[in-house]
């Protein structure tokens, strides 16, 4: 018993005899086949290949200082970027951080030079209007 012809070898030899039990199916088969592809190669290329918009093709080549056009929106756009950030869904790590840093700035700052003045004069800030261990006659 005969089952069929295999692809694609035998589909093709036995496409062009006539004398095959199912060389008219195929020959119609093929037939069909090959005007589909016809019809479908214009399409085919079109998206193969888009032709560019009249905004590509009039762009200059950016360089290192090259201004980007305006895009004028509104803050609708930050809205809705940031969405958890302005509903306040975030995790609050981000700005505790922040915090962290500009605490340790301070005190790094401020810590030695309150220390200082503990040590010469025995106070962390000087009275206001006090006298100074340093006189016109010191000198």
């Amino acid at each position: 018993s005969h089952v069929g012809p295999s692809w694609p070898d035998e589909l093709f030899a036995s496409a062009g005899s006539l004398s095959h039990p199912e060389a008219a199916h195929t020959l119609t088969a093929m037939t069909l086949l090959r005007a589909a592809l016809r019809m479908g190669r214009p399409a085919a290329a079109a998206m193969a290949a888009p032709r560019p918009s009249a905004a590509v093709t009039f762009a200059k080549p950016r360089t290192f200082a090259t201004r980007s056009m305006p895009r004028f929106g509104h803050n609708l756009e930050d809205h809705y970027d940031m969405a958890e950030y302005m509903c306040k869904m975030h995790s609050p790590l981000g700005e505790y951080l922040i915090w962290a840093v500009l605490g340790s700035c301070a005190v790094t700052t401020l810590g030695p030079l309150l220390h200082s003045n503990y040590y010469f004069t025995g106070r962390f800030l000087p009275k206001d209007q006090g006298n100074t261990q340093l006189c016109d006659d010191s000198w």
